[in-house]
Formats: C-alpha cells, structure tokens, sequence
C-alpha cells in the first residue's frame, strides 16, 4: 500500500474514563442546528465541491441530533410544496425497496412507480440523485422480474440517459437483470446543452449531477430528455425539461434570490479566501443568515494527481467563532466514489461535534481502542483495500480500527482553560500506512 498520512486536528473537549465509557455505549447527541457548506480553490473544480456539499448534507439527514432541514430549504432556495414531495418519495422509495427485496413485486412496482413521481415532483430541493436512480434500478429490476421485460428496459433507458454511474452489481442482481440493462444502452452519445444564466457563475446540474460553472457546454449526452438545474446559494434554482438531439440545446436561466437570502451567494463565494482558523467574516455571516448553532465548510483542491482532491474540513461554532473539528484526506474525484467518501466522514465528523463533553486540564493519552492510558497506542492490520475504502479518516475521538495503518492520538491542554475552550488545546490523531 502506497503511503497515505493524514492529520486530523480536532479542537475538542477532553473526556475524562467515564465520560469515554458513556461514549463507547452510545451517548445521546445533543441536537443541534448544523449545516455545510462547500467551495473550491480551483474555478474548475467547482463541481467537485458540489458534489461534496451534496453528499455532506446527505450525511446530516443520517445523524438524528442534526437539525438541518430549515437551513437546507434556505441555501437551496426551495419552496414547502418540494419539500413535501421529497420526504414523500423518500418514504416511498423505503418502502418500494424493502418490497422489492422481499419479492413482493407488484406492490413494489407500485411504490417505486409512486416514489420517481415525488422525486419527479421535488426536483427543486433534489440536490442527490442516489434515491431517484437507485429507485429506478429496482423498478426496472421488478418490472423484468416479473417478465415484463420491454418495460423494465425503457425505465433502464432512462437510467443510462440520466445517471449512468448507477448500475446494476453483479454480485447483487441475477444475470437477466445485468443482461437487459447492457442491452438499454443508447448507441449514440451526440448531444449537447449549452448552458448560460444570470447572474453567472451558477452551478449547472445536467440529469441532477453538477458540471460547473455557467457559463457551460456540456456534451456527449444520449438523445432524449435531460434535466437541467441551476443553483445559486439562497437562489430559487431553475430547472427545464431539455429534449437532446444531435445537435446543441440551448438553456438561458435567470435566478433570484429568495426573500431574506440576499447576498447569501456573495457571503458563500467570500468563503474561498478566508483561511479558516476562526469562524468569522463571510463564515460568520452565512451561519447567522441560516440561523445555525455550528456551521461546517468542505474546501475543494487538487490531490496528489489529477484523479484525487484533497478534502479539507472544519466546523465552527457560530455564536463563539471557534473551531470545534478540523480534518483533511485525498479522495477519489470519480462520480460515485468520492460521494461515500463524503458522506461517512461528515457523519462521523458530526456525530463528535454533537455529542455531551466534559473538560479536562491534564494531558491525556488516547490510544487506538479510545481508552486512556500513559502512551500512544498501536494497531496493525493486513494491507487490503485502499485506505479510503476501509477506514473513515475524519474520524473523531472514540475505538480506532484501520487496517495497515498506525494510529496515534494525543490529546494536549494548554494553560488553565478547559480544553476546547483554549485554542491550544488540541485532538491530535495522525494516520501513516507501513
């Protein structure tokens, strides 16, 4: 395995051994009004951290303490109407999906039918695409299933259109299943959209996956119907229906600023130069505006190569301004790989931030099983997947488990203030693979 280090700087409160034991048991978080946001340092990756925020704040919907959702319908600009048809199809596609896998077919049919209709409905807040595709899967799956296979096929067909990076596994769908998606497969991919708005700079979703920046063109599409969706932060975002053919569409979008989300898009964009050491500035300004209790910021960049980003994480309380989390890994830049990437850090991450501390002046050692003891702790796995895959690398304090790492964790106060509340007092967690 290819060396990997990470330092995860994490401005917490120290936990005393029975404060740990309570964690190790499962505290009750503290519910809390938390939100992320994300940039890039880099124009063309802009996309990137979209889809970062994206699956940031696909993560906070999984931590139950998050109160996130009146923050998520301001940024994004969406109405009480696709809120409702969004929770609806997420409830349905639960549904329709335990259906399917419980060979109930035609009740399935029914739910996932049901479910794309919401999703279908909602595409206003529909900021991650993995609920509608995946529900297209199963149906598609059902519908060959129980032989209706030209059907099944023209649900796979507007998969491959729309969002081909979600596919069938082999190692989870009968080979008929596989079969028919490959033979969905649009045999030309000419199409094109030129995409303008104003104000510029908007980021454009073609078939609910963010391409960049407008303005765009955005080729190599199947012909057929896509979707476009621009969005500004604090904008109502503009979304059409667009039939492709060989030649180029043409979309013109103008977006507005919501009702009391005026210069939310200038506070966001301030965010790109601030070097977050406190949350001050726009980071401040954009945490009072979404009315928040911790802000969270995800900064985009280029990794060791073109085909890795580093990710760089921090939250911030936003009545104090001081930094409670810091991390930072290289990831995946693929669609599909750097979402669970994202999103199992976030959790974790969050999870921390939320959860009851107790402050501690004396050092403390935190060894890798989370217990307290007098020097660092060692743990050593075989080499397997890469590290990114097997380990959440933002995780916070608590049990440590990394295959072909060392992990070190210190814990240092400083002076007389509780830790957490002195700036240098710090959680100290390095990675290395040997």
């Amino acid at each position: 395995m290819a060396t990997l280090g990470l330092a995860l700087i994490a401005t917490l409160v120290a936990r005393p051994a029975h404060a740990q034991e309570a964690a190790a048991e499962g505290e009750t978080l503290q519910q809390q009004r938390i939100y992320i946001v994300s940039h890039a340092l880099e124009p063309e990756l802009e996309a990137v951290a979209a889809r970062a925020g994206s699956a940031a704040r696909a993560a906070l919907r999984e931590v139950e303490a998050a109160d996130w959702s009146s923050a998520d319908q301001r940024f994004l600009g969406y109405d009480n109407e696709a809120l409702q048809h969004i929770t609806e199809a997420r409830r349905l596609y639960a549904e329709g999906s335990q259906a399917y896998l419980d060979l109930q077919l035609d009740n399935a049919t029914q739910l996932l039918t049901q479910a794309i209709e919401e999703f279908d409905a909602s595409q206003a807040a529909l900021e991650d695409e993995s609920g509608l595709g995946t529900a297209l899967l199963y149906l598609g799956a059902a519908y060959i299933f129980n032989g209706q296979t030209r059907i099944g096929r023209r649900v796979f067909e507007r998969l491959h259109r729309q969002m081909p990076h979600i596919k069938p596994d082999p190692n989870e769908f009968p080979p008929e299943v596989v079969e028919q998606y490959e033979r969905s497969e649009p045999r030309s991919n000419e199409g094109a959209i030129h995409i303008m708005s104003d104000p510029t700079g908007a980021i454009a979703y073609v078939d609910f996956v963010p391409r960049g920046q407008t303005p765009l063109t955005v080729t190599g599409l199947p012909p057929g119907e896509h979707t476009v969706r621009l969005t500004r932060p604090g904008a109502t975002p503009y979304i059409e229906q667009v039939d492709v053919g060989r030649g180029q569409s043409e979309v013109q979008a103008f977006l507005m600023d919501a009702e009391g989300n005026e210069g939310m898009a200038e506070m966001v964009a301030g965010i790109t130069g601030h070097e977050l050491e406190e949350g001050d500035g726009p980071i401040r300004q954009v945490g009072e505006l979404l009315d928040l209790d911790k802000i969270g910021v995800i900064r985009v960049s280029y990794g060791d190569s073109r085909e890795q980003v580093k990710l760089e994480m921090v939250i911030f309380d936003v009545a104090s301004g001081r930094r409670v989390l810091r991390g930072e890994v290289q990831a995946p830049r693929a669609l599909g790989e750097l979402e669970p990437v994202v999103q199992r850090a976030v959790k974790q991450g969050v999870e921390n931030v939320l959860r009851p501390q107790v402050g501690q002046d004396d050092e403390t050692i935190i060894g890798s099983g989370g217990e307290i003891i007098e020097g660092g702790g060692e743990n050593e796995d075989d080499e397997g997947k890469p590290l990114w895959k097997e380990w959440w690398l933002w995780a916070a304090v608590g049990a440590v488990v990394v295959a072909g790492v060392v992990v070190t964790a210190v814990v240092v106060a400083g002076g007389d203030s509780d830790l957490g509340q002195n700036p240098n007092g710090q959680v100290v967690i390095e990675f290395g693979s040997r």
